[in-house]
């Protein structure tokens, strides 16, 4: 399958994406190669974000001072401008932003990192907070500011208590005659070329500041002009870095939604008002792969078995979201007598104009050939079972019946019996069918399909 002719219900992998441009900061969506499809009420508020983001962008833009021309020229405060706020929803054009400011301002080194004044500890690469980035580094002298010579940068104790959204230059923190006979400078400024730093604080918490270093050489102080635009970027840095935390924090609630649906012991689409599927979990995806009784067409519609199935249960799905009636169906099967169970349920979301809405209606799908498998020690955690007793609990779960499990634990039957009055006795049920009811419903969502799924190229 190439991205091309993925369904539409192929929308973004359990944790969300980047999004591509769709036009000047306007963010549309992207199909994703072999994903797990996800709800379009995460795309809305994704969608939400990037308005934001373009109106903060829009407003910088008409409301801008006119930057000094010898700092830099009006397109170039732009482009600037608009790399800021791409880079919050973005995350991989934070090094084309410190790059392009790199440029601008002569640096020999750029560098967006985590500080913890408490213990002098620094963050200058991270996988998990994607601004914290660097240009025209030596990533080994990256390293080597970690690992030790933040300890020895004189410039941090004076810097700590600079506020968010402020900045200063380093010849104010420590004074210069005194900067060159320190270990910082002739260790670690001077063989990469450093004397002066312009340092800006972009977000701070009590001792935990993010903070934007931009490296110069000696014969390059920085002027007041300089400073002065500087200053009217680290504003627009500091929203971008905020925006880029909450759409961060917005994308690991989704998925981590996604990850509980996927959990389901049963099959789980979701459709919005015109029938269309906004999401497949796990269970029903490997449904639709086996290709038998149940599928999605290309425009993320359902279809059954057979044209009278496929009719009735898009009439189930339409007046589950036009008269929020539930109601219920079998869908019969080629490879298989015994038919997959289809409950329709009405999830009443209205639309709202401008906005859209989120999934109308909910079909689960059970299918009886998928017996469960769940870990016997949450049984034992539960309700006191000893091993043998959960290992036959389990076993009955999975469909099999007390005579095969004693046959394929080469036990007896009176064994199996004894054990099993046991189970029953501990779980407060009082027949099997009692304890797989309790079973299912009570550990259903924490097991999984014994029986691999069938996929069909």
């Amino acid at each position: 399958m190439d991205m091309h002719s993925s369904p539409p219900w192929h929308w973004i992998p359990a944790s969300l994406p980047s999004f591509p441009r769709a036009a000047s900061c306007v963010y549309g969506t992207q199909r994703v190669q072999h994903c797990i499809p996800t709800r379009r009420m995460g795309m809305r508020v994704i969608s939400a974000v990037g308005r934001a983001v373009h109106a903060l962008e829009t407003k910088a833009r008409t409301a801008r001072p006119t930057p000094n021309s010898s700092v830099m020229n009006e397109s170039q405060y732009d482009n600037l401008i608009g790399k800021i706020y791409d880079a919050a929803v973005m995350p991989e054009l934070w090094p084309v932003f410190l790059e392009q400011l790199s440029e601008v301002f002569g640096s020999r080194g750029t560098v967006i990192y985590l500080m913890d004044f408490a213990s002098r500890s620094p963050t200058c690469r991270s996988d998990e907070i994607s601004f914290i980035q660097s240009a025209r580094t030596d990533p080994e002298t990256i390293v080597s500011y970690e690992r030790y010579y933040s300890k020895v940068n004189v410039w941090l104790e004076n810097s700590k208590d600079l506020p968010e959204g402020e900045l200063v230059t380093t010849d104010r923190l420590f004074p210069v005659r005194e900067l060159v006979r320190t270990e910082w400078y002739n260790d670690w400024l001077k063989p990469q070329g450093y004397f002066h730093a312009m340092i800006g604080h972009l977000l701070k918490q009590d001792t935990l500041a993010v903070r934007l270093s931009i490296f110069r050489s000696k014969q390059q102080p920085f002027s007041a002009d300089e400073t002065a635009v500087f200053a009217r970027l680290v504003p627009h840095l500091r929203r971008s870095c905020m925006i880029h935390k909450n759409f961060s924090e917005v994308k690991r609630v989704l998925a981590t939604d996604t990850g509980l649906l996927n959990r389901l012991p049963v099959g789980l689409v979701l459709f919005d008002k015109g029938g269309q599927a906004v999401f497949v979990n796990q269970m029903a995806e490997n449904l639709v792969r086996c290709s038998d009784g149940f599928y999605l067409n290309a425009a993320g519609r359902c279809l059954a078995g057979n044209a009278n199935e496929t009719r009735a249960l898009r009439r189930l799905i339409g007046n589950a979201a036009e008269l929020g009636q539930g109601n219920a169906m079998s869908l019969h099967r080629n490879h298989s007598n015994r038919p997959l169970s289809a409950i329709v349920v009405s999830l009443q979301n209205q639309p709202v104009p401008f906005i859209g809405s989120g999934p109308s209606v909910a079909l689960f799908i059970y299918d009886p050939d998928r017996p469960l498998d769940l870990d016997g020690s949450l049984l034992t955690q539960c309700y006191d079972l000893s091993p043998a007793e959960a290992r036959l609990a389990t076993a009955l779960l999975r469909g099999q019946t007390p005579s095969d499990y004693a046959q394929t634990r080469a036990i007896s039957n009176n064994t199996v019996k004894t054990q099993l009055k046991q189970v029953l006795a501990k779980t407060g049920t009082h027949r099997q069918s009692e304890l797989i009811q309790l079973l299912t419903t009570g550990f259903g969502m924490l097991a999984a399909p014994t029986q691999a799924a069938v996929i069909k190229d």
